[in-house]
């Protein structure tokens, strides 16, 4: 009797041990074990908008852990058909361990510089790239600096048609429709800074030019502007981060250049 109570004693503890060890357990793929952890780090990056949602919706909950059940599934069959000894998943690993690595050093490097401090000092230092000013301008684009002095004389001369010139001279091929109008714009929605502040630098009705750009050699007209406002840095702080962060890796990948040999 003694013996029997000790083993049934033991058997119940075991049983305990397993549970214990299985509590976290969400599922089974084939004796595969999906756990809460592995949900966890997928609700982790999830969006917090939606992450609220799916902690409280049960429906929510249930389709995560069947997309987890299926990527498992999907996994298994990609092994058993030894998908890793392929041509193809050696070339996706290697260009995911490069992002990957990209990634960690970006994180490392760039993301401690971009505190709240240094995005509210970006914006101060930033002010007038965030005015929601526009301007309205045509352009023609040339090749050469002097095809575009060339035609900024031609352009300023009485009674002079800029949109003609545009039609018939302008290296872009959308001249041909728009006559080189190219509408109202803001800072924030033209590339290339020098033609921004080529643009906005320029009064109405006066032609400016030649402005250098990637593209080429601009000649601009600026024909009207509308006045904007000075957003408060609360109205777009997240574009200002985002704008740091991207001029912070450009300044990063300079100095990386600077000091490479690239032939």
């Amino acid at each position: 009797m003694k013996n029997m109570t000790k083993n049934l004693f033991m058997l119940s503890a075991l049983v305990f041990a397993l549970q214990s060890a299985q509590a976290g357990t969400i599922a089974t793929v084939n004796g595969k074990v999906i756990t809460d952890e592995d949900l966890q780090a997928v609700i982790a990056n999830i969006p917090e908008v939606q992450k609220s949602t799916i902690l409280k919706e049960g429906p929510a909950r249930k389709q995560l852990v069947q997309d987890l059940i299926n990527q498992e599934l999907v996994y298994q069959e990609a092994v058993a058909k030894k998908i890793e000894s392929t041509k193809e998943y050696s070339t996706a690993l290697n260009a995911f361990k490069k992002q990957a690595l990209m990634n960690i050093l970006i994180q490392k490097q760039l993301a401690p510089k971009i505190t709240s401090a240094a995005v509210k000092e970006f914006y101060e230092k930033n002010k007038t790239k965030y005015n929601t000013d526009q301007v309205h301008a045509q352009h023609i684009l040339l090749s050469t600096e002097k095809e575009a002095l060339d035609v900024v004389a031609e352009a300023k001369r009485v009674g002079a048609d800029f949109q003609k010139l545009a039609e018939t001279k302008s290296k872009d091929p959308t001249a041909k429709n728009n006559r080189g109008d190219i509408g109202y714009f803001s800072r924030s929605e033209m590339f290339d800074p020098a033609f921004i502040e080529a643009s906005f630098a320029t009064k109405v009705g006066e032609i400016t030019g030649p402005v250098k750009t990637g593209f080429g050699y601009h000649v601009i007209k600026v024909v009207d502007r509308k006045l904007g406002k000075n957003p408060e840095f609360a109205e777009i702080e997240q574009k200002v981060r985002t704008d740091l962060q991207r001029e912070t890796l450009q300044a990063y990948v300079s100095g990386l250049k600077a000091k490479a040999k690239i032939k």
